[in-house]
């Protein structure tokens, strides 16, 4: 039986470019005690749809019936829905630390639920029952962190403490937006067991928001993919994972790396998505659909529903097919070498250096706050990085990684031991020395967003390294920065267009230009792709595997997930407390681990995938797919 049914939902956002038509006649349900996934891409209307029939999207239309226990939940009142909300619907938000008041105690904001739809408990009941919660769900000493603030928790407790908080009142209903975004893949884990057993032990209904279909695979019991606001394909996730009947769900799955194999290539989804201010007349994937014909763009998707419990919105009567995939380097790489005449900005015919490109032995570092005792971060580090290298390097959030990639880089400074740079010791450099070194080690870092200057563009931007340290101006800097632009996938037309005007994907293919611009023997990669989408950073791994084929550049690759430095780099170094307790060859890694820290990240990494169906799938019904309503219609 269903908990929430939802039937032809549209929601329009009005915005002061035109009307945004974020979800388009989607329909669904949810089964009591069943955990039920939505993924799609950034801006899929995966929120904005869980969002809106919550209450939570004041001003935007709807349409639609979403029938919760029986009542509508379109058409209550405001009131009406804020006692739903806590008391029969729990909402775990995607990011702890703005969900969660800064100026309020954790067990307070807790609290203040219970007394909110419970006014007859006392304050000391209360607490008792914040506090008994916060266990349940792994928090540490709760009775004595029950006064304490949200920035006094990692991010993994915080979002234990939002869950604890959304299941205090042991809701029918728990919504869960994208819960593990950004964390460490052992917190990731420990959040989908707490979620799963809050539906074992509780009986509680789960929707679970996220863009990983692989992370749904061994946690979800069904799922629905969205598209540009759009349902695409809805049905058991065994159905989905293993024999996907949209070519968008297809490509998600392909452009997702995974920790149980190691491909040599993953193939991602061309192209982007569609604005929404208008509504497509045909699919809204038909854009980036390799399978797409011409009645694509000009009628809209029939929905196919099938005896193994899929329904997919698509004209596509067979199993999608696989892309061809495209190297991006390839092109250029040919034309340089072409162009024999020319002097380039990347050298495919890399110098080769005889020493190590980074050597570190015994290197520690320690911070000394004021008045106290000094905090060590990292305790004898000692590794070597040869020319072509690719090092992965791995461990939860404190462990050191950053750190030591930014010891590394020069940028600051050691308190002992060696760190070698191309033969020489960079502590004993003097300022003109490192600034002439400095050329061959860059960064790349996580965010795409925060890490280019929003007022410059995107041509200064890359051309800064290039204009201090080669001390080009004018025409030739123009044209490098162009070249570089073109080697990382983006336009060179775009080169007098700022930060603001290109996707999170696009950023980031800057950050690696700006990174490549002094030719460099060594690039870090500091969390490159955790802020991407899946198919966006397929786009990107790809890139950055491509130009180590081609020019041979020497990699230290940081993250947290191993499924991408898996398909990366050639070893890895598992970093906890500040030390490396395991360095070897990525399939040694994999295959044959070593410390019981290793052991416990590749349990939380590598998830059991659901085993294939049916060969034989039989169509048990065709009917039109949602009709196109008018934004009049929509607000009525």
């Amino acid at each position: 039986m269903a908990l929430l049914s939802a039937q032809d939902v549209y929601v329009n956002l009005p915005t002061e470019d035109g009307m945004v038509h974020a979800v388009q006649g989607v329909s669904f349900e949810v089964r009591r005690g069943e955990i039920f996934g939505i993924v799609g891409e950034s801006g899929s209307g995966k929120s904005v749809l869980t969002q809106a029939i919550t209450g939570l999207l004041p001003g935007s239309d709807i349409a639609g019936r979403v029938l919760f226990d029986g009542a509508d939940l379109i058409t209550m009142s405001a009131r009406q829905l804020r006692q739903l909300r806590g008391k029969r619907i729990g909402m775990v938000f995607q990011d702890p630390l703005s969900s969660l008041h800064p100026y309020f105690t954790i067990g307070s904001q807790i609290t203040e639920v219970i007394r909110i739809h419970e006014r007859s408990t006392s304050r000391s009941a209360a607490k008792r029952r914040a506090v008994e919660m916060l266990e349940t769900v792994g928090i540490p000493n709760a009775a004595k962190r029950f006064n304490d603030y949200p920035h006094q928790f990692s991010g993994g407790m915080r979002q234990r403490v939002m869950i604890a908080m959304a299941l205090v009142l042991r809701p029918d209903f728990i919504i869960a937006d994208e819960p593990t975004t950004a964390l460490d893949v052992t917190i990731q884990k420990q959040i989908l067991t707490l979620l799963s057993q809050m539906r074992d032990e509780l009986g509680a209904t789960v929707i679970m928001i996220s863009h990983d279909l692989g992370l749904l695979a061994s946690f979800a019991d069904r799922a629905m993919v969205m598209y540009a606001g759009h349902q695409m394909e809805t049905g058991p996730i065994s159905s989905l994972f293993t024999r996907p009947a949209h070519p968008y769900t297809a490509g998600l799955l392909r452009s997702s790396p995974t920790a149980e194999e190691s491909n040599d290539r993953l193939i991602p989804i061309q192209g982007k998505a569609p604005s929404l201010l208008a509504v497509p007349t045909g699919c809204a994937f038909a854009p980036r659909c390799a399978d797409a014909v011409a009645d694509c763009f000009a009628s809209r998707p029939v929905e196919r529903v099938y005896d193994d419990g899929v329904t997919v919105n698509c004209l596509l009567h067979h199993d999608p097919g696989l892309p061809e995939p495209v190297r991006e380097v390839d092109a250029f790489v040919t034309a340089m070498q072409r162009d024999g005449s020319r002097v380039h900005v990347v050298d495919p015919r890399r110098h080769v250096v005889q020493e190590p490109v980074v050597e570190v032995t015994d290197m520690r570092l320690s911070f000394r706050p004021k008045s106290r005792h000094p905090v060590h971060v990292l305790k004898g580090i000692s590794l070597r990085l040869e020319q072509g290298d690719a090092l992965g390097l791995v461990g939860e959030s404190g462990c050191g990684k950053t750190t030591l990639a930014r010891a590394i880089a020069g940028l600051i400074p050691a308190t002992s031991g060696s760190i070698r740079f191309l033969g020489r010791e960079i502590g004993q450099l003097n300022a003109t020395e490192w600034r002439q070194m400095r050329q061959h080690v860059q960064m790349v870092f996580q965010d795409p967003y925060g890490s280019l200057n929003p007022r410059r563009r995107v041509g200064a931007i890359i051309g800064e390294p290039l204009r201090i340290q080669k001390r080009l101006r004018g025409a030739p800097l123009k044209s490098s920065v162009q070249e570089l632009m073109e080697l990382v996938g983006l336009d060179p037309e775009h080169y007098n267009r700022f930060p603001s005007e290109f996707s999170g994907g696009q950023r980031q293919r800057i950050g690696i230009a700006r990174a490549l611009a002094l030719d460099p023997q060594l690039v870090i990669f500091d969390e490159p792709v955790s802020a991407l989408d899946v198919s966006i950073q397929a786009q990107i791994l790809n890139l950055i595997k491509d130009l180590r084929a081609a020019f041979g550049y020497t990699y230290l690759f940081i993250s947290h997930d191993l499924a991408v430095v898996r398909h990366v780099c050639d070893r890895i170094a598992v970093m906890d407390g500040g030390e490396i307790i395991e360095l070897a060859a990525t399939e040694t890694i994999f295959g044959a681990p070593q410390a019981d820290f290793t052991k416990k990240l590749l349990a939380a990494s590598v998830f059991q995938q659901p085993t294939a169906g049916a060969e034989n799938r039989l169509l048990l019904a065709e009917r039109p797919g949602p009709k196109v309503l008018s934004d009049s219609e929509v607000a009525r």
